[in-house]
């Protein structure tokens, strides 16, 4: 399966292509705008409180906002049952957001933007505050737009970066993690914070070898996937290089200043296989590592878990009831979780990861599905979303379940 992971890094370096280093960035400022009824698109911060706790309460759904009938979804993000964002690769891309379910998508995209689609970057703290990177078109530099009024207003930022990774712990405190060139194996990234919801960012890091100012404490050595951080000092890393019994983890206590290689226990007789660790998922100090295992003749996918904010991960890939078939996955709290290969297989989990069941599920999306979500709903029930990648004719589908996944009805079919 070594080839199989060999591609998948290939696709991921030639999609970034190579570029030269940009310089440090001044501190820069936003403007406001206001969205109107038309159709038509470091310092150190003090611990946050952690992105699952925001407690904001909804907003009345704005009653000028006009429906986008059918959009072409290629990213959900639903705080609850009801309330959802969205965006949409159709006419010129959308910034959605829906106050029933899926059923409705509203629009919401800031006046006058221009380029969302598969680039643009969502990073969203409750259902009023969201911000929205669209990359310029040099990939290096952006544009940030915050609402805290559900999307009624906008506030815009030049940024000095495009994309990758961007994550909001709360109101103030936000972090990004940027491309700054890829070559053969290798990924230079910049490491931002800000303090003040995005209006500037302090460069923290980066591993350019052509730049003074850089450090090897994050690698040079291997493409990144993800990011994740726990407060705004404790935050993680990961990626894949071809290199046997690594798994691509690296930690930093600093806001991303400098970083460290996380050990994570294998089995014996695991030193020979290669993996793919994806970005953690917390809820408080309980946390999962999705962590993709390739065998020698079939590949594996696990969750380590942890519930000491990440200090130790746990996990063991060779008890079957722990693995399942690589695909979608989510989690709706620190026990209940869905893994779905976007055919006919879904497993769910009760006890946090440590063990899987299959379900049937009465929905086959014929290798298409691209996200799931799930959130709490009522009566121990939770609410979930299927949503499948964009079709050549442009289309995409979102289904929805009521019953943990058991049964799903189609909202744009």
């Amino acid at each position: 399966m070594r080839s199989k992971l060999i591609l998948i890094i290939c696709a991921l370096v030639l999609a970034m292509g190579a570029c030269t280093p940009a310089q440090q960035p001044a501190n820069l400022t936003g403007t406001s705008i206001t969205i109107t009824n038309t159709p038509t698109p470091p310092a150190k911060a003090n611990i946050p409180t952690p992105l699952a706790e925001a407690t904001n309460m909804p907003l009345p759904p704005p009653p000028d906002l006009p429906v986008v009938p059918a959009p072409a979804l290629v990213r959900i993000d639903f705080q609850d049952s009801n309330n959802g964002w969205g965006i949409a690769v159709n006419d010129g891309g959308y910034l959605l957001r829906t106050v029933d379910g899926g059923t409705t998508w509203l629009n919401t995209t800031p006046p006058g933007v221009t380029g969302i689609g598969y680039s643009t970057n969502l990073s969203v703290l409750d259902v009023n505050t969201a911000w929205v990177l669209v990359p310029n078109a040099d990939f290096f530099t952006g544009k940030l737009y915050r609402t805290t009024d559900g999307g009624l207003t906008w506030t815009s930022f030049d940024v000095p970066f495009g994309g990758k990774n961007i994550q909001f712990l709360d109101a103030s405190t936000g972090l990004a993690l940027a491309d700054r060139g890829a070559g053969m194996g290798s990924d230079s990234v910049e490491m931002f914070q800000t303090s003040d919801g995005g209006a500037t960012w302090l460069s923290v890091f980066n591993n350019d070898p052509n730049r003074p100012d850089s450090s090897g404490s994050l690698p040079l050595g291997g493409i990144k996937n993800g990011m994740t951080f726990l407060d705004a000092n404790t935050g993680w890393v990961t990626g894949t290089r071809l290199v046997d019994g690594e798994v691509y983890l690296f930690v930093t206590h600093d806001g991303g200043a400098s970083w460290s290689q996380q050990s994570i226990p294998l089995p014996a007789g695991y030193e020979s296989y290669q993996y793919m660790p994806q970005a953690p998922v917390f809820f408080g100090k309980d946390g999962f590592l999705p962590l993709v295992i390739n065998l020698s003749s079939t590949t594996d996918f696990t969750f380590y878990t942890t519930h000491d904010g990440g200090t130790t991960w746990t996990g063991d890939p060779k008890n079957a009831k722990s693995v399942v078939t690589p695909g979608s996955y989510a989690f709706a709290d620190a026990l209940h979780g869905w893994c779905w290969d976007g055919w006919t297989n879904l497993y769910s989990t009760t006890d946090g990861a440590q063990t899987w069941a299959g379900m049937p599920t009465g929905l086959n999306l014929s290798g298409q599905l691209s996200q799931i979500e799930f959130v709490p709903g009522t009566a121990s029930q939770f609410n979930g979303f299927a949503l499948t990648s964009v079709d050549d004719a442009g289309h995409s589908q979102l289904y929805k379940t009521t019953d943990n996944g058991i049964s799903w009805t189609p909202l744009i079919p």
